[in-house]
């Protein structure tokens, strides 16, 4: 009895700890979210190209999000490299000191994941089946 208690209790931490890294993006983005050109600038401004679009975007796969034309994607590109030449350019050291300035302890990113409580729990879980284990070798012997 007591050994199907614990496999059910060990089943539903297995069961719960898969749930809780199933549902890790909740962040995602599809194409009625945008309105006119967000699409493409949300699509520019991450970098995303065919092979690397997370959000899926790119249904078709031909590189341009949302069923964008090739013009439109262009057109917006355009406009981009032209407010960032007229704005200046920044200087490779006001760059590396803008890098260095980052606020310590800010927001983690959003790829940033609960990997360290996964292994901790796994970690607590092969602890538990050792004890198990040698326990069940002391009432043997």
């Amino acid at each position: 009895m007591k050994k199907k208690l614990v496999g059910v209790v060990f089943g539903s931490f297995l069961v719960l700890s898969s749930a809780l890294t199933v549902g890790a993006e909740e962040d995602t983005k599809n194409c009625g979210d945008f309105e006119g050109d967000g699409a493409v600038a949300f699509w520019y401004e991450n970098g995303y190209t065919a092979e690397n679009d997370p959000h899926n975007l790119d249904g078709d796969s031909d590189g341009l999000p949302c069923e964008t034309t090739q013009s439109q994607y262009d057109n917006y590109v355009a406009s981009q490299e032209a407010d960032d030449s007229s704005e200046g350019t920044a200087t490779e050291e006001e760059a590396a000191t803008e890098e260095d300035e980052t606020e310590e302890g800010a927001a983690l990113p959003d790829t940033a994941s609960n990997g360290p409580l996964m292994m901790l729990f796994g970690a607590g879980l092969a602890g538990a089946g050792s004890l198990l284990l040698f326990r069940r070798k002391n009432q043997n012997a």
